[in-house]
């Protein structure tokens, strides 16, 4: 093996035990779990931004499966993030692409993919045992 190709199977391997050292500690809920590549995480919303609006704006896209502002639990204010579930990873690629810094609600947004897997993502995959 050549360095460069030993020193990629190194940084995988450190990658590998990292996330199971998560894993031992409760950060993450499985090393091997994924996040979905259709689910955009979208920050720096207006307040007063609805999920209504944002289903509206980015289903010029693709059918989109899910669109949650993420409130307070107490208080039921906006965070002022969302995550949006499309149909189709391409038309979340499309999206992450067009969208970028632009203006809704007199906020400039923004857009990457969710490095993050939802609750009801991890149910699922628990279900059924592809973890």
């Amino acid at each position: 093996m050549d360095e460069e190709s030993l020193e990629k199977l190194r940084r995988e391997r450190e990658a590998h035990a990292q996330a199971l050292t998560l894993e031992m500690v409760g950060d993450l809920p499985f090393a091997e779990v994924k996040p979905p590549e259709n689910v955009l995480f979208v920050c720096k919303l207006n307040p007063v931004t609805q999920d209504e609006d944002l289903h509206l704006i980015f289903s010029r896209f693709g059918q989109i499966l899910s669109c949650e502002v993420i409130r307070d639990k107490r208080t039921g204010d906006s965070l002022q993030y969302a995550f949006i579930e499309f149909e189709h990873q391409r038309d979340c690629e499309q999206a992450y692409f067009k969208m970028q810094g632009v203006l809704i609600d007199d906020h400039r947004i923004h857009v990457d993919f969710s490095q993050s897997v939802s609750c009801k993502t991890f149910r699922q995959l628990a279900k059924s045992d592809n973890v």
